[in-house]
């Protein structure tokens, strides 16, 4: 496997020459086969490399758990940091720990967590996602976010050996505690809100202590206290010129970029978008918008619709799939939410923009700043964004910055 994956002599010698070589190979071969890229198999094999010298400093047969694999990663991305061979150190400790585990489950040496007892809540977690979809969860992204944030509680009680019944605020509070140092103040109370109302929902139907929902505080978050962080507007100008090549790449990018940025979409809504969606003789695209899974059908935009039918004849994939937007590489099938989060963040990472605000919901904001300066009301920039309520779309007031200096530079004498 080796072989096929590096041409120089003293790469190839390496891997051959470190331990676990077979295992690393077999590993790899698998992987080859489930149809990854090469450049993802020279990352896998990179990773493998470095668990293989590290498990060297272990007795044989020795198993890791998820503790001590995340402890490797963070010494591993703390080097590559530490180097500048890495901006940061989350992502490269997020990859390298999940690597680092696969591989070491494939040669049985991953010790797993204890985790929920299979089927013991599994019931009453399925009971309370269909009621909160009967209210007002109607997007799916909320109910996979909480039923991860209650399953993530209910292993907490497992391994302290606490079953649901018998849950105290004391509980609680101790898993807000060990979450603290790894979860910002809007992760924590955003898991705070989701286990208010679990643990409320178990109340009522007798199966937790009366009480408990009620003693959970959150950290407090600010309205609106952040900005609305994305590209500008001439910034998205520039990576439509980039993605204006032939090749698949570019006509699939450059039909992503003119959606999210034209009709201010979601992730999910791009995703979702099938070749039914798309109503060629009377021009017309219908959205299913993420968060309230209303479908909208609007006015398909010239450019838009061109880009789109020239990715459908020159760049997609052959394959039975209905999904508009596939993989490049084999086996093709729909892109998920960190494959687009990587189209577009691969695109505006050339311009040198902040961390932050580069993924696909950055594209959101640089539309709605480019509605509100261009003059459109704020319920005219909701209405195109698919805002439910007028406050969601008051943040942009904040970057608008026409208006905020006709408002510095009134003359405010008379308040004096």
């Amino acid at each position: 496997m080796f072989e096929t994956l590096f041409t120089c002599p003293g790469a190839l010698r390496r891997h051959r020459q470190a331990p676990l070589a077979a295992e690393r190979a077999a590993y790899l071969g698998d992987l080859a086969a489930l149809g990854l890229a090469r450049g993802t198999l020279l990352r896998r094999s990179s990773y493998c490399l470095c668990v293989a010298v590290e498990l060297e400093r272990w007795p044989p047969g020795r198993c890791f758990d998820e503790t001590e694999t995340e402890r490797i990663a963070q010494e591993w991305a703390a080097q590559r940091s530490a180097t500048g061979r890495a901006s940061s150190s989350r992502w490269p400790k997020v990859l390298f720990q999940f690597a680092a585990m696969d591989f070491l489950r494939s040669i049985g040496r991953l010790r797993s967590t204890p985790t929920v007892e299979p089927g013991r809540y599994d019931a009453k977690l399925d009971q309370f996602i269909v009621a909160q979809q009967e209210g007002r969860w109607l997007s799916e992204a909320t109910c996979r976010s909480a039923r991860w944030q209650i399953t993530r509680f209910l292993n907490y009680l497992e391994q302290r050996g606490v079953a649901l019944g018998d849950v105290t605020a004391v509980d609680v509070d101790a898993f807000f505690e060990h979450m603290a140092p790894r979860w910002s103040r809007s992760s924590l109370r955003t898991s705070a809100k989701i286990l208010r109302t679990w643990l409320g929902y178990c109340e009522r139907r007798g199966w937790t202590h009366a009480g408990i929902a009620d003693a959970i505080l959150s950290p407090r978050v600010y309205r609106q206290e952040g900005l609305p962080l994305g590209p500008t507007w001439d910034a998205v100008g520039r990576m439509l010129v980039e993605t204006s090549g032939d090749d698949a790449a570019s006509l699939r990018d450059h039909a992503i970029i003119l959606l999210l940025s034209v009709y201010g979409l979601r992730s999910g809504a791009v995703r979702r978008l099938r070749l039914d969606d798309i109503d060629w003789t009377h021009d017309r695209i219908r959205f299913v918008r993420s968060k309230s899974r209303r479908e909208e059908t609007v006015p398909l935009e010239p450019r838009v619709g061109n880009a789109i039918a020239r990715h459908l004849r020159d760049g997609r994939p052959r394959t039975d799939s209905r999904a508009v937007f596939l993989t490049l590489r084999a086996p093709h099938r729909p892109l998920s939410a960190g494959g687009l989060y990587n189209v577009v963040k691969s695109r505006l990472g050339k311009h040198g923009l902040p961390k932050r605000g580069c993924g696909p919901h950055g594209l959101r904001h640089a539309c709605a700043r480019h509605l509100v300066e261009s003059g459109r009301s704020f319920k005219q920039v909701g209405d195109h964004l698919g805002h439910r309520s007028p406050d969601a779309t008051g943040i942009y007031a904040k970057v608008n910055l026409p208006s905020l200096r006709k408002v510095a530079f009134d003359d405010l004498g008379g308040l004096a």
